[in-house]
């Protein structure tokens, strides 16, 4: 009975200093999550490795939509990117604050050519080349578990597509619609593939067109979340429309589409990444590109990728670095739109590595998590 009396005592004991330790163990879980929501992700990441019920509360999309409306959220650049001699892209994350890019520690599937879709918290990358043939496979990477899942795949193999996330003309949902990306065999019946939430489920989609499209080189969803906006790669403009399921040339051509590349749309206004380290813009029913003035620095360097994040336009370019380390550098831009003047809000080497030899971006997003 002592004996038992004993260890009754010592295992309380245990019990409370572990409370202690966890700090969170007792409380009920509304309580326990609400208190998670006020966290930042490092802390997050630190919480996960007390236990097994912390590791799954702090991956929850549960929380982290209670960090997004609690404003607790930060916004991470997330880069897909072929690091020479690799040999396939990874997956890397700039953190806002340390700004240095990390490698992702993920076991991907050597693909080429995919397009991608970005969610309220992950990446969809769809299709591209599987030892040199085109495939329908996609990949949902979850941004905050840092995991990769397999989608169901599409009814069409695709690489080189243009995939965009437009509200369905019936329902008003949000879905992935990609375009092109099979050519080779493409007609109307099968050139654009639709994916359902909801259900889960790819379907083709049959649409009206005088004329279908080639390539498409460039793609953005409008404002209106309801009409892609694209160009082929001979320059000629579409539009396409959800409610009508058409694709209509609009009549003019974008000169140079070679010399345009990674189009954005902010504040209803398009930017694009122009030859000569030079950020242009215009107006959608304009076509002629301006310069946006202030940047002049960055015309010495080659800019390989831009995007936006926290309402700031971002870029990343290659440089040298001492001993010819190659190195990339990111810089954030803040734009005065009344005169589309731009300024440099920050910028610095955020990979810097001996090892390789040269780098291919191929995608860059924020995501907030």
């Amino acid at each position: 009975m002592k004996g038992g009396c004993g260890c009754s005592e010592l295992a309380l004991k245990t019990r409370k200093n572990e409370t202690k330790v966890c700090g969170l163990w007792s409380l009920p879980d509304d309580v326990f999550v609400d208190c998670l929501a006020q966290l930042s992700r490092l802390d997050l990441v630190a919480i996960a490795m007390v236990s097994r019920r912390h590791q799954y509360v702090a991956a929850s999309r549960k929380l982290w939509l209670m960090r997004y409306w609690r404003d607790s959220v930060d916004p991470y650049v997330y880069v897909f990117m072929h690091m020479y001699p690799d040999p396939s892209p990874r997956w890397f994350v700039l953190h806002p604050v340390q700004r240095r890019l990390k490698r992702v520690n993920l076991n991907l599937y050597p693909v080429t050519g995919s397009c991608f879709v970005t969610t309220d918290w992950g990446i969809y990358t769809i299709g591209g080349l599987i030892n040199g043939k085109p495939t329908s496979e996609v990949r949902f990477f979850d941004c905050i578990t840092h995991s990769v899942y397999r989608v169901k795949p599409m009814k069409m193999a695709r690489s080189g597509a243009s995939a965009s996330l437009i509200e369905d003309g019936e329902n008003k949902k949000k879905k992935i619609y990609v375009f092109g990306g099979c050519w080779d065999v493409a007609d109307s019946s099968n050139w654009v593939e639709v994916y359902d939430f909801e259900t889960g489920t790819w379907e083709l989609l049959s649409v009206s067109t005088p004329k279908m499209p080639l390539k498409i080189k460039e793609s953005m969803a409008m404002d209106d979340d309801k009409h892609v906006y694209a160009v082929d790669e001979d320059g000629e403009i579409f539009v396409f429309s959800t409610s009508e399921s058409t694709f209509c040339a609009e009549g003019e051509r974008e000169t140079n589409p070679d010399d345009r590349n990674d189009w954005r749309l902010f504040d209803q206004t398009f930017f694009c990444r122009g030859i000569g380290g030079r950020i242009l813009w215009r107006l959608p029913r304009e076509f002629g590109w301006k310069e946006v003035k202030g940047l002049e620095e960055l015309q010495q360097q080659h800019i390989i990728k831009l995007c936006f994040s926290v309402q700031r336009m971002a870029i990343f370019w290659e440089a040298q670095g001492p001993d010819q380390i190659l190195e990339l550098w990111y810089a954030e831009i803040t734009l005065k739109m009344t005169r589309r003047l731009g300024n440099i809000e920050w910028s610095g080497a955020v990979l810097s590595d001996s090892s390789y030899t040269g780098l291919n971006l191929l995608f860059a997003d924020s995501l907030y998590v």
